[in-house]
């Protein structure tokens, strides 16, 4: 294309007229513009043929045709176009498979293909762009990170070295259940507290209460919600990726505020084992590994 628009311009400069400029000109712009839609549409061509799929409202797309209960209505999409349809929500293209033999296909036959995962922006900033296991993408790095996880943190035999932690957390939390007989129990709160004890102490060997000589855990709970609340919120600049610079509903906002609060107490456990184990008093869990994989 741009060959011949090259071999079209010295011609028109050399027989250009002011009096005839708007004529050529308006035949040099339809020239070229036909030229471009010709170039986009052999491109498309080249492309692999997408699935067939609904049609959505120009620009946005079918995102205002989403019913709450999505699983649903995917399921009623698939008996219309089949087990694999494209869906535009906004500006961003989705395939989506509704049966086994293709979730096979994807996360058996093909999982190096499939397996990078885009992430939107609250979980782009909870895991700090996008470098952890969730979501950083495949390759060495990735392959390090679950190398390390399941040798260190899920081994069997460093599982069964921690066996005695959970299961003192686990008795604590029999004998709270034990010392309210005849009183409401908040199950949901304390089987959350369960297991955040049985996580932090295989982690650092310790609790969240046992940290800053205070109880920090209702906040760190309330922290926790509040993450989990901003995952799973719709965004709009997920759709619309040029809007993610204005940050129009404050998703990445509350994330960042909430990632910081959650962090201060990561970095206390980690600073407070830095120096314990300066002063000679490293043990064996995880966070003791990852220090002495930074060193």
């Amino acid at each position: 294309m741009w060959r011949l628009i090259s071999w079209l311009i010295p011609p028109i400069s050399a027989s250009f007229d002011p009096r005839k400029s708007v004529p050529v000109l308006l035949c040099l712009a339809f020239g070229i513009g036909l030229l471009i839609l010709c170039g986009r549409k052999s491109s498309l061509k080249e492309l692999a043929p997408l699935p067939p799929g609904p049609r959505g409202v120009p620009v946005v797309g079918f995102l205002p045709c989403l019913n709450r209960n999505l699983h649903e209505y995917f399921m009623e999409l698939a008996r219309v176009h089949g087990p694999i349809y494209k869906l535009w929500i906004g500006t961003k293209l989705y395939v989506v498979i509704s049966s086994p033999l293709l979730a096979k296909e994807v996360v058996c036959n093909h999982d190096t293909t499939f397996a990078n995962r885009g992430p939107n922006t609250a979980s782009r900033v909870f895991s700090y762009g996008g470098k952890d296991i969730a979501f950083a993408p495949y390759g060495p790095e990735w392959n390090a990170l679950r190398k390390m996880f399941i040798r260190k943190m899920q081994s069997p035999s460093n599982l069964n070295v921690l066996y005695v932690h959970r299961m003192r957390e686990l008795a604590k939390s029999v004998e709270e259940i034990k010392g309210k007989v005849g009183k409401p129990i908040e199950i949901g709160e304390l089987a959350f507290w369960t297991v955040i004890n049985m996580i932090s102490r295989m982690f650092w060997g310790g609790t969240l209460d046992e940290h800053r000589g205070v109880r920090i855990g209702d906040e760190f709970q309330d922290a926790v919600m509040r993450l989990t609340t901003i995952l799973g919120k719709p965004n709009v600049s997920d759709f619309f990726p040029r809007l993610a610079r204005f940050d129009v509903q404050g998703i990445e906002r509350d994330m960042k505020e909430a990632v910081s609060w959650i962090g201060e107490i990561f970095d206390f456990a980690v600073n407070g084992r830095a120096a314990s184990t300066q002063n000679g008093g490293g043990r064996s869990d995880f966070m003791q590994f990852l220090l002495n994989y930074e060193d």
